[in-house]
């Protein structure tokens, strides 16, 4: 065990652990905003998000700005993908449903899916939202609604929207009150958290 980690803060580590979502994950294909992607991984800790798959073709490293993480990313399995088909192909084989947010008249209102099944959900680029790529793997196209001139949320905050709806499922179900990991992944995730305890900086997130 790590030297900077007290029993207090193994016991907090713990009790995380054991709340995250194993059967949760977000997908950010070709977000190019690193304040963006900053804001996502701290919304994905906060909700009980382990794992988040990036699929990124850009020359330029993205790199997380620690002001708006606020060490979050610390606590995230991120994974770099840079082909939309090899993520969500892999997604669909390990038995992930797919539901990819899109504005669309044959969407379904983003509290009208099931969150607590498998779920791997599909954000898209700033302007350009998410591919036909991964439309083709979609189970669920989702939206939230809008009332207001404009005809989507930033990113971001999407993420968070439909995250707390996916929260609220699954705490009603009881999904937070019994670790959804088994203890091979519980045992692996922590050993990744006593490593990166003490450590300080950014790397992008090609390294």
């Amino acid at each position: 065990m790590s030297h900077h980690v007290t029993d207090g803060r193994l016991l907090k580590m713990m009790e995380v652990l054991n709340r995250r979502q194993a059967t949760l994950r977000i997908v950010l294909e070709e977000i190019h905003n690193p304040k963006n992607i900053s804001a996502i991984m701290r919304t994905c800790d906060s909700a009980g998000v382990q794992y988040v798959h990036v699929i990124y073709t850009g020359l330029k490293p993205l790199v997380l700005d620690a002001d708006i993480t606020k060490g979050a990313h610390q606590w995230i399995t991120m994974t770099v993908h840079t082909s939309t088909d090899e993520c969500l192909s892999e997604l669909k084989r390990m038995g992930y449903a797919i539901y990819c947010t899109q504005i669309d008249v044959t969407a379904k209102d983003f509290t009208e899916v099931d969150y607590t099944r498998p779920v791997a959900i599909v954000f898209g680029n700033e302007q350009r939202g998410v591919s036909d790529v991964a439309l083709s793997f979609a189970d669920e196209r989702i939206v939230i609604p809008q009332m207001g001139f404009s005809q989507s949320l930033n990113v971001s905050a999407s993420v968070a929207v439909i995250l707390y709806e996916a929260l609220k499922q699954r705490r009603a179900a009881g999904m937070y009150d019994e670790p959804t990991m088994d203890d091979a992944e519980r045992r692996k995730v922590l050993n990744e958290w006593l490593e990166r305890e003490g450590r300080s900086g950014f790397g992008n997130l090609q390294s």
